[in-house]
């Protein structure tokens, strides 16, 4: 199996250690990084986010833990050796450009490589070819502050790979940008890592950037509080069978990248329960179905709520509405219940059960709820496909596609309606029943 480029286990960054003023930047930071990975470190301002880049860049020492970086501690190098690390193995692309307002764009770009003893002549070929390909190979000539700031970023970004480093570090590289020229230094980022296979680590605050990750670390007041997997980018981090299943929250957590994981829960839920309400009244079932997740209201509470007019608070719906939804509500939580007991592997006989025993009761849940008969053939295939689907093996699409097939191809021969269906309500229960809050 392949190791981590990057190893970061327990790590914290403190600052003004054994001091009055003693702060801990980062807290018990464990990540794990691969080669040709594209990673984003995201959340607010202050979040520790541009700490834990620096500390990998070699800049931060770690107050306690360990940080790894190709199998090495690179802060018990000797000084020159640290430097070497950072000239060959880093690349760093800053917010603010970092451009020297003195010298050419070429000469700006052609820097790194003076210190590295190399001709001028080379210096010049290397620069210039950088700059062509990045789109700003006819400005070489002038000086930084003639440049637009996406050109003068993109300059930028070909400084960072003028030594050909094998990791590129990108400290928020658009948050100084327009849209168009954030466009244009994205897609070159991109470039970077899809072709030039250079591991990306990234430090930003903007949601659209997240679907340019293979993974996302979420961090909070130094914390990680979550890791993401991007479902629409194949993974480089190995992953044993039945270890991660990508389910509807982690598209969900691209578009509220700042609520929790019980709030996504929630909107998961409420997502599948509304169809025809007002803006307000589904803002008011989310407050309902959230405290009912929670377990701080009861199946009866919650459908009073419901009922309740919205003058008095409530959201206003039919009985016969509510009591529908509270019940299919009741039925997604307590199946979700299943998958939960499952997946955190417990050696406990009265809360822990077989894959095979899980997909049994599930299949006697989804036979019963959508009211089908089944072959021999098809009872068969539809407990090894749920199995498979609870431990990740196949994703959502998978399983859509297998519902629709025919028995001979391991299918249930559904048709398309009852496929999406099925599909959709079973994916709620998995959102339900997955520990996405930490993946590994």
């Amino acid at each position: 199996m392949a190791k981590p480029l990057i190893v970061a286990r327990d790590l914290s960054i403190i600052y003004n250690k054994g001091k009055s003023n003693e702060f801990k930047a980062l807290q018990g930071v464990n990540t794990d990084i691969y080669e040709g990975e594209y990673i984003i470190l995201f959340g607010p301002s202050g979040c520790g986010k541009s700490t834990l880049m620096y500390s990998i860049q070699g800049s931060l020492p770690p107050g306690e833990g360990t940080l790894l970086i190709k199998g090495d501690d690179v802060y018990s190098y000797p000084p020159s050796e640290r430097v070497y690390f950072q000239r060959y193995v880093m690349g760093i692309i800053f917010q603010s450009f970092n451009l020297i307002g003195s010298l050419s764009v070429l000469d700006n770009v052609a820097l790194p490589m003076i210190f590295c003893d190399t001709d001028k002549t080379t210096r010049n070929r290397r620069a210039q070819s950088l700059l062509d390909r990045f789109g700003v190979g006819h400005v070489s000539h002038k000086l930084p502050a003639m440049l637009s700031g996406g050109q003068q970023q993109r300059v930028s970004v070909a400084r960072s790979m003028v030594n050909d480093p094998k990791i590129l570090l990108a400290d928020e590289p658009t948050g100084n940008l327009d849209s168009v020229s954030t466009q244009q230094v994205m897609d070159k980022i991109d470039e970077i890592n899809t072709f030039d296979r250079r591991t990306i680590i990234m430090v930003s605050h903007n949601a659209a950037h997240l679907s340019y990750a293979h993974r996302v670390y979420y961090l909070k007041d130094g914390f990680i509080v979550r890791e993401v997997v991007n479902p629409q980018r194949k993974q480089i981090k190995p992953v044993r069978e039945g270890e991660t299943i990508v389910t509807e929250l982690e598209q969900l957590a691209r578009l509220y990248p700042y609520d929790s994981v019980e709030t996504l829960r929630v909107k998961s839920m409420v997502n599948f329960l509304t169809q025809e309400f007002t803006f307000d009244q589904i803002i008011r079932i989310e407050r309902a179905i959230g405290l009912f997740i929670q377990g701080r209201v009861d199946r009866d509470s919650l459908i009073k709520s419901l009922i309740l007019s919205p003058e008095r608070g409530g959201v206003g719906i039919s009985e016969r509405e509510a009591r529908a939804m509270a019940t299919t509500a009741e039925k997604m939580i307590d199946r979700s219940a299943d998958i939960k007991r499952f997946r955190a592997r417990k050696d406990n006989d009265n809360i822990f059960f077989s894959q095979h025993k899980l997909a049994e009761r599930m299949r006697d849940h989804l036979v019963h709820e959508f009211r089908i008969k089944l072959t021999k053939e098809q009872d068969e295939n539809l407990i090894e496909l749920i199995a498979d689907r609870v431990t990740g093996v196949v994703t959502q699409e998978e399983l859509n596609e297998r519902l629709a097939k025919g028995v001979r191809a391991r299918g249930l021969a559904l048709s398309e309606k009852e496929a999406d269906t099925m599909t959709r309500y079973f994916e709620k229960i998995i959102a339900q029943g997955v520990d996405v809050s930490y993946k590994n």
